[in-house]
């Protein structure tokens, strides 16, 4: 594939290296994610701040020539994280997210063996810096049976394999599953923590919860945020599984954090809309990226 780009004097010729675009995997994620741009509450060099030295993460953002970003406050965290200047940033939404709009959650259940009136908890925590496994904070099969509900768990592509200890009735283990924009459409509810999921899922106005035993540790110690989770944050913050089995029993909370998610789904899922992926697509062709 011949691939053209403009010049310095406002000119196109071809190159001979493929386009890349790279979609920002750290999606507007509230914490220090991983890249090397950490929040101004956490103090460069600290345990957990970044995984990969600046330097190789300015080396591979060089071989881009365009990065994706949900919306224009992830724009800002990605220009700086990546040292991506004076060069593209398409905040078009993220083409995976179409499938939350255009998709047909009854198609994802039926593959999973979940039945249409089933109500489905996806539990999808993101991984911690001072673990290999994933974190522990929730007894799935308990919290079937607390919720009357089918639980998915989606342990991070960064912990431990699959189907380790995450079975049992009305458990279903989703970690490999390939695509978590389907597992997103088919859950009734999201259970998160700090994880970057929290910006894909509300993309459906579904209620979420937040399981956040370790905040402070997390806050302090290994990450740090970018805003106040517990002050924006559009559902409800909580610190033990029992707390959260009474949460998901209340169905006032929908009313109770509607503003709060409305002024969310505003300001990081205004280009969610079904079609970032013909906007991606569209914007290549338009300029002469990809040329017969």
């Amino acid at each position: 594939m011949t691939t053209r780009s403009s010049r310095s004097d406002g000119s196109r010729g071809p190159r001979s290296q493929s386009c890349r675009i790279r979609s920002g995997w750290i999606g507007c994620w509230p914490t220090c994610g991983e890249n090397h741009d950490a929040p101004p509450t956490l103090p460069a060099g600290r345990h957990g701040e970044c995984e990969r030295h600046p330097a190789s993460v300015v080396k591979e953002s060089r071989r881009w020539d365009v990065l994706l970003a949900q919306n224009t406050y992830s724009e800002r965290i990605l220009r700086k994280a990546y040292a991506f200047f004076g060069r593209p940033i398409w905040v078009e939404g993220y083409p995976r997210n179409d499938a939350l709009t255009n998709g047909d959650p009854a198609e994802v259940r039926a593959a999973l063996g979940i039945g249409p009136e089933e109500r489905v908890l996806l539990y999808a925590p993101t991984w911690r810096d001072d673990r290999a496994e994933m974190v522990d904070f929730v007894d799935a099969e308990l919290l079937a049976h607390q919720a009357n509900a089918v639980v998915l768990v989606r342990g991070h592509s960064r912990t431990l394999e699959q189907g380790r200890d995450r079975a049992g009735a009305r458990v279903i283990d989703v970690t490999g599953y390939p695509e978590t924009a389907r597992l997103l459409l088919a859950a009734d509810a999201l259970i998160t923590d700090y994880s970057s999921v929290m910006f894909d899922f509300s993309v459906t106005g579904k209620p979420m919860y937040f399981l956040v035993p370790d905040i402070d540790h997390y806050r302090g110690q290994l990450r740090g945020f970018y805003f106040d989770l517990a002050e924006r944050a559009p559902g409800p913050l909580v610190r033990t599984q029992e707390e959260l089995a009474a949460a998901l029993d209340d169905a006032g909370h929908v009313d109770a954090y509607a503003d709060r998610y409305a002024a969310w789904r505003k300001q990081f899922n205004s280009r969610d809309d079904g079609h970032a992926a013909q906007r991606v697509v569209d914007r290549i062709l338009d300029l002469g990226f990809v040329t017969p």
